[in-house]
C-alpha cells in the first residue's frame, strides 16, 4: 500500500475556548528520536497542562510502531483521535505532539477529541507530504574493471552507492527504489555481477 510521509517538521497553533493547542508534526522513523522530541516539547513548554502524542512508524495499514498517549487527559480524548486522523489520512513515519495550555473552560471529552484532532489536522494542512518509496538495500560484487559500469547502472536506476569494500573483489552497498530493482537485476546478472547475501 502506498502512503504519504511528511518531508519536514511543522508547528501550528489552534485555539478552542481559550485553550491553546500547539502541534509539532514531523517525520519519525525511530521511537527513541520521537521521545527526544517529546522531551524537547516538555522543556520548551514547561508550564503546559498536557503533551499528548500519536506515533506511526512504517505503513499506516500495518505499522511497525503505533501508539497514542493522552498524558492525563480523559482516556481516549486526545492521543487516540490524533492517531486515528493520521491513519485515516494514510500517513506513515510520522509523529505528532500536541501541547495544551488550559484556558479555564472545560471542553468535555467530545470537545477535547475535536480540539486534538483539529490541532493535528491544522498541522497536516501546513505539512509538505510526499509518497513513501520503499527501498531495496543490497550488496553487489564485481571485479575491479566492472566498478564504473556498476556505479553507472545503479545511478541509471535512481539508486545510490552507500559504501564500498575493496578486497579480492569490489563489493558495493547500494539502495534504490523497490520498483527499479527487477530491472537493475536483469542488467546485472547477464554481465556477471553478483548479488551478495547480506
Amino acid at each position: 500500500m502506498s502512503y504519504q510521509i511528511p518531508c519536514s517538521p511543522v508547528v501550528t497553533e489552534t485555539e478552542e475556548k481559550k485553550s491553546r493547542f500547539i502541534c509539532w508534526l514531523g517525520p519519525v522513523t525511530d521511537k527513541t528520536a520521537f521521545l527526544h522530541q517529546l522531551e524537547a516539547a516538555r522543556a520548551q513548554y514547561p508550564d503546559a497542562s498536557h503533551h499528548c502524542t500519536a506515533l506511526v512508524i512504517g505503513s499506516p495499514s500495518n505499522p511497525d510502531v503505533m501508539q497514542a498517549d493522552d498524558d492525563g487527559e480523559p482516556g481516549g480524548s486526545a492521543g487516540r483521535p490524533m492517531l486515528e486522523l493520521l491513519l485515516k489520512q494514510e500517513i506513515g513515519n510520522v509523529g505528532a505532539i500536541v501541547t495544551r495550555y488550559f484556558g479555564g473552560t472545560k471542553l468535555g471529552v467530545g470537545g477535547l477529541m475535536r480540539a486534538y484532532r483539529g490541532a493535528v489536522g491544522a498541522a497536516l494542512q501546513r505539512s509538505e507530504l510526499r509518497p513513501h518509496v520503499p527501498l531495496v538495500h543490497c550488496r553487489i560484487a564485481c571485479d575491479f574493471a566492472g566498478e564504473s559500469r556498476l556505479r553507472f547502472l545503479v545511478t541509471q536506476h535512481q539508486g545510490v552507492c552507500s559504501g564500498v569494500d575493496y578486497s579480492d573483489k569490489v563489493r558495493i552497498d547500494i539502495e534504490l527504489p523497490e520498483t527499479e530493482w527487477t530491472q537493475l537485476q536483469s542488467k546485472l546478472l547477464p554481465e556477471g555481477f553478483e548479488v551478495c547475501p547480506q
